[in-house]
């Protein structure tokens, strides 16, 4: 408009355009009975009515029949009047039937003398923010009636943004404590100085999905054992906007793994008994399979015992082995070298002709090994090597003697 132009009055035309402008929401005017006297492009769209088939009828039209039976329309533009205005949701029918959920605002219209002459009434609809509403509710309560698991909405950077029942169990802290704060308020203090808690978010956000175990602190510093799965969420439009995680408390399973792990201990500890028969003669029973855990406890505990009984002879006595292999074989030696390195002699006992004969068929060889068929002939001749040893300490030591003598 060219300066010092006069102003163009607006007319009653340029509002009709205005209004009917406007597609998304309806814009009516009501006398003051509640009479519809107007009817714009968006309330023909929200509602499915044309002009003629609404203009002249009652707002009441819109509303549910529970509604209308006890006079909602009329309240409402009660209320409009009493307070200058009137804003409210609730369920509005379109032209067939079809429900709404519609926010409703009331204003009503004066006359040059204050009298009320009428209402301007806007209408919108929220149904699908309502439906998103009621999912994040029905969402929310799903989360809060699972006890046993965490179930946390992260923002990108980590900050905790949801807190289900479940995460209060497991964690102990209330939703006021930790909504805000960063996910590494629940890492030990080595792992938070590590950055370990960015580098699982930067994972998850690689893959797709990251799934890991480790320890995490309660509140008061309690330390639990963790499964914990974290996984991208994204809006739309693909862009990143958070994580979802889901924590169990696996505390239980692997004390559970421990206590199994002990009693197994325990068994092969048993299983593997180092008897001492005679000072400096330890004696061996090995009863059943011969595996390679089962072969590492038993040459520990037996080099164990040697150091500590300061024994000169080992007897491993094989007849309760059901079958010798290679591998059976093969752990026999280890053991027998770890002896021989320890300073004790070996002597296998309870070599059964069956056994000799699968020996042979393998071509397995006992290196030099001593060997018996029965535990009382191993121990004549464990008996018989001490007093050969003894011989040859007490010749030795004699030698010595005559040596420091003559010098």
């Amino acid at each position: 408009m060219p300066d010092g132009a006069p102003a163009r009055a607006v007319s009653e035309t340029d509002y009709r355009l205005l209004i009917d402008s406007i597609t998304d929401t309806e814009i009516v005017m009501l006398d003051g009975a509640g009479n519809i006297l107007t009817w714009n492009e968006g309330a023909k769209a929200l509602t499915g009515y044309t002009a003629e088939e609404v203009l002249g009828k009652h707002i009441s039209v819109f509303y549910t029949a529970e509604d209308t039976g006890v006079g909602l329309a009329g309240r409402e533009l009660k209320q409009a009047m009493d307070a200058g205005r009137f804003e409210g949701e609730g369920w509005r029918v379109r032209k067939g039937g079809e429900r709404f959920w519609a926010n409703v605002v009331i204003q009503p219209m004066r006359e040059a003398d204050g009298t009320i002459g009428g209402f301007v009434k806007i209408t919108r609809d929220l149904t699908e923010s309502r439906h998103k509403e009621e999912e994040l509710r029905l969402a929310s309560l799903m989360l809060d009636s699972i006890a046993d698991y965490e179930v946390i909405l992260l923002d990108g950077d980590g900050t905790i943004r949801t807190w289900n029942r479940g995460a209060e169990l497991l964690k102990g802290y209330s939703a006021a404590e930790v909504v805000g704060r960063n996910v590494s308020i629940f890492y030990p203090e080595e792992d938070v100085e590590t950055g370990l808690a960015e580098r699982e978010l930067s994972q998850a956000l690689e893959r797709g999905r990251f799934e890991f175990e480790g320890w995490r602190t309660r509140k008061g510093g309690e330390r639990f054992w963790a499964n914990v799965v974290l996984s991208p969420v994204r809006d739309v439009d693909g862009r990143h906007v958070g994580f979802v995680k889901v924590t169990r408390d696996l505390t239980e399973r692997v004390e559970r793994e421990k206590l199994l792990q002990r009693q197994r201990d325990d068994i092969l500890e048993l299983s593997t008994p180092v008897i001492q028969v005679w000072d400096r003669v330890l004696a061996l029973p090995i009863i059943g399979t011969l595996d390679s855990g089962r072969a590492a406890r038993l040459t520990e505990n037996l080099l164990e015992r040697i150091a500590s009984d300061e024994a000169a002879i080992v007897i491993l006595d094989i007849s309760g082995v059901p079958a010798i292999d290679t591998a059976v074989a093969q752990h026999l030696f280890k053991t027998i070298q770890g002896a021989r390195l320890m300073g004790a002699d070996s002597i296998i006992s309870g070599v059964r002709p069956e056994t000799a004969q699968a020996m042979v068929h393998l071509g397995i060889d006992i290196g030099g090994v001593r060997s018996r068929s029965t535990l009382r002939d191993a121990l004549q001749l464990a008996f018989t090597m001490l007093g050969g040893r003894a011989t040859a300490v007490e010749q030795a030591l004699n030698a010595t003697s005559a040596a420091g003598v003559a010098g």
